[in-house]
């Protein structure tokens, strides 16, 4: 079956503002819908808007929050906590507050400041349901508690006066935390003496290595149902397949790990996919497998060090993941939109995306294998500048070989483009052998070409199409064909035998494609790129005003 046009109505939503008396008419899912499809600014105030904002909220994936937070800054941040459930802050305390496997002080604090800001009752609900462990850490980030209730003496009123209530002595370590962490520690002691006191008998008495790993061992369980596993671990994620045997597997569940969790659909709609991808996500797809989309995106950006609060950063990982889910797709099924659903739905995404990334590496790597032999480092610019691009992480595309083609190297996102590369390579394998077995066996190292006074100074400038050029314009004046610079003299003579009517002479052109493709099966591919230097600076002179000095593709010594 061929491919289908299908609207991309899926992943293409346009943000609606709309008024808040609009906006609360409508059925809680709709009102949501369109708090979710927004960004930034816009979603904040309509999710203050929405009259069951408080149930709205908690619906929200965490990272959606995270992001929003993000943008906005810390001014709009406590009005959403204040609505945030106890898990999705624990989840944006586990995204913020650290570096490695160490708790990140000033991030803490900064998120513990805003806490305070959404009163006693919110601040109570949410240490009293947060990990008793977690906040323990980071109260051992601020205070060391250096007497308890044991050492409460009623005749010392004068050591007692520094004690909270005369029961603990509490040496705060920073000036500036100071009044935040007091300020929370008042509020739990006031609402539950209980819970306030266990706090402080942790905070007491927990060795600080072995909480900190537990808080930290903990931390990582709760971001592993996101997809965030340890940098190490995601780079799995990577893992190459082969190509050539790679089987579609069938029959995956995602039902349990998507279980539980807010739809993750603002985040996956980020990015905009494209090719097979986009049809099989115009018509929609559900929870499970939005979920395991979104963690697949949170493995790869765990891998790659993204910084989840930039949304720029987010946006691009998630496209690249998308165009390695197409490669994948349209290396197995071509265009055929049923079959990739099928395998969409069926096989686990990490292989898929895993086969569209071997697709491409496979192509890096014959890239930098061409550049490493002798023939590498004569390669000309447009073509060094194609595996350069290959070699960049993730691996681009640059187009323009030829005159004339975009010049910015751009994304790999289809079966087209890959093939476009292959191409090229297999241009790249021809010139190689065109420097070992054309050109003469002396100057493989280029040490034997004298260039002085030439208008190319070091043998580290010669490019292959001056190599074949100049041996071309001695073949055409009567000598060898060999690169041994031209004398100025000599250009006048060649310029009347390869220019007609300010363009190349169309035989030469056929007789030369004719004897490379004698000579090398294919090969008249690099003599076409090469004619083409001819055609664009040669050729674009006038007879008389010849400049070897500015005359591309062909070595010539100027004082001659």
């Amino acid at each position: 079956m061929t491919k289908t046009t299908r609207s991309n109505t899926f992943f293409i939503v346009e943000p609606q503002r709309i008024r808040a008396t609009e906006l609360n008419r409508l059925h809680q899912s709709e009102r949501l819908e369109i708090i979710r499809n927004s960004r930034g600014k816009m979603k904040y105030e309509m999710l203050l808007d929405a009259r069951d904002c408080e149930q709205l909220v908690p619906m929200l994936h965490p990272q959606e929050i995270y992001l929003t937070v993000s943008e906005l800054g810390p001014e709009y941040t406590s009005e959403l906590l204040l609505l945030a459930s106890t898990a999705q802050i624990t989840t944006l305390l586990d995204l913020d507050c650290w570096e490695g496997d160490q708790l990140d002080r000033k991030a803490t604090l900064q998120w513990l400041s805003l806490l305070l800001e959404t009163g006693e009752m919110k601040v109570h609900r949410t240490i009293a349901e947060m990990e008793p462990e977690l906040f323990v850490l980071m109260l051992k980030s601020f205070i060391t508690i250096t007497a308890g209730p044991e050492a409460y003496d009623d005749d010392s009123a004068d050591g007692n006066a520094n004690r909270l209530e005369g029961l603990y002595d509490i040496n705060y370590h920073y000036e500036e935390s100071a009044k935040i962490i007091g300020g929370l520690l008042k509020i739990i002691q006031q609402k539950d003496q209980q819970i306030w006191m266990h706090l402080l008998e942790m905070t007491r008495s927990e060795l600080d290595s072995v909480l900190e790993e537990e808080v930290y061992q903990a931390r990582s369980n709760r971001l592993l149902d996101y997809g965030f596993s340890s940098p190490a671990e995601a780079r799995s994620i990577y893992t190459r397949v082969d190509p050539g045997s790679f089987v579609p597997a069938s029959g995956k569940e995602f039902d349990l790990e998507a279980d539980g969790l807010q739809s993750p659909l603002p985040l996956l709609r980020l990015a905009q996919p494209g090719g097979l991808l986009a049809e099989i996500l115009s018509s929609g797809i559900d929870h499970s497998l939005a979920t395991e989309l979104c963690l697949l995106a949170n493995r790869k950006m765990a891998a790659d060090l993204i910084d989840l609060s930039r949304e720029e950063e987010v946006s691009l990982a998630l496209a690249q993941l998308y165009d390695g889910l197409n490669l994948g797709l349209e290396h197995l099924v071509g265009n055929d939109v049923v079959r990739a659903e099928a395998i969409f739905k069926n096989t686990y995404l990490q292989q898929v995306y895993q086969l569209g990334h071997s697709l491409v590496a496979n192509l890096a790597d014959q890239a930098k294998t061409l550049l490493s032999t002798p023939a590498g480092k004569l390669f000309d610019g447009p073509y060094r500048r194609f595996i350069d691009s290959l070699q960049q992480n993730p691996p681009l595309l640059f187009c323009g070989i030829r005159v004339g083609d975009p010049q910015q190297p751009e994304a790999i996102r289809t079966r087209k483009q890959l093939d476009y590369i292959a191409t090229i390579l297999q241009q790249l394998e021809l010139q190689q052998r065109i420097f070992d077995e054309l050109l003469p066996d002396d100057l493989t190292q280029l040490e034997n070409l004298d260039l002085a006074g030439c208008n190319i100074e070091t043998g580290t400038d010669l490019t292959l199409s001056d190599l074949f050029l100049t041996s071309l314009a001695n073949q055409l004046l009567g000598a060898a064909f060999t690169p041994q610079p031209l004398a100025a003299s000599e250009l006048t003579t060649l310029y009347r035998l390869v220019v007609q009517n300010g363009k190349l002479n169309p035989q030469i052109i056929e007789q030369v494609r004719r004897q490379l493709d004698q000579q090398l099966a294919g090969a008249s591919g690099f003599a076409d790129y090469c004619l083409e230097i001819w055609q664009e600076d040669f050729c674009q002179m006038e007879e008389t005003e010849i400049d070897p000095r500015y005359l591309s593709g062909l070595i010539v010594r100027l004082n001659s």
